[in-house]
């Protein structure tokens, strides 16, 4: 099998960090080149029209396209150790959490690509979109730490699950990109466990190299085709390269 991914991306970086804590070696990651838009290479859309990932490629050519799909499908074939919950009760409450989690992902979106300057390069920004979605933001934040488990280390108890790496990958990104915390004093919890999860060696990855993340256009390397400078892209190169 192969993980098709983003080193940095959050929603790739679910599953190889759920590969990490599992321990699970024997299957191919591969890192796409995201900064020139590689996303929309043909090999990816016919599998993914919406040119999303990650991607787990079976043995049979067939692809998995949502990033806890992926990881609820492995935990089928590497169900030791049990990062789902071990019995119906935990199961319900890791996938509540999850839920929560993937509310706040969507909700992060409109306030932040709508606030750094960085996203200005990409789209035309709106504060009042930003605004209009702030408080619902918050209050995924205020549910997430009201969720989390009060006595830890891990953000359902005592033993890491697929709740720590659905959410672990946005609070990373961005602070390590934009050095924006999203969590603070109000969440007492998550800081406590983002402070003792981010010591795990699953944890580091790379800063985002899409140009999105430099705030000064001079930082920018002019020889890049970056994603959004180029609104149509030659992705041809890449589609013979990635069936060989």
């Amino acid at each position: 099998m192969r993980l098709i991914g983003i080193d940095w991306g959050v929603f790739p970086r679910r599953v190889t960090m759920y590969l990490d804590e599992k321990g699970i070696t024997d299957i191919k990651r591969v890192s796409i080149d995201y900064a020139r838009g590689e996303i929309h290479a043909p090999w990816i859309r016919e599998k993914s029209p919406t040119a999303s990932l990650p991607a787990l490629e079976l043995d049979d050519g067939s692809w998995i396209t949502d990033s806890m799909a992926i990881i609820y499908y492995l935990e089928e074939l590497y169900p030791k150790p049990c990062m789902i919950g071990h019995n119906a009760l935990e199961r319900a409450k890791i996938r509540t959490y999850i839920a929560h989690c993937n509310d706040l992902f969507v909700r992060a979106g409109p306030v932040f690509a709508n606030t750094w300057p960085q996203w200005s390069r990409a789209i035309k920004q709106s504060k009042e979109t930003a605004e209009w979605m702030r408080p619902a933001f918050n209050r995924s934040l205020e549910c997430l730490e009201t969720l989390a488990d009060p006595d830890g280390p891990f953000l359902m108890g005592p033993e890491v699950t697929v709740a720590d790496c659905a959410l672990f990958p946005l609070l990373y990104h961005e602070v390590s990109n934009y050095g924006t915390p999203m969590i603070n004093d109000q969440h007492p919890k998550l800081q406590r466990w983002y402070d003792m999860f981010n010591e795990r060696p699953s944890a580091p990855c790379p800063l985002r190299d899409d140009g999105m993340r430099e705030v000064s256009d001079a930082d920018l390397d002019p020889d890049i085709p970056y994603w959004w400078r180029n609104k149509e892209l030659n992705v041809t190169t890449w589609a013979a390269k990635r069936k060989e």
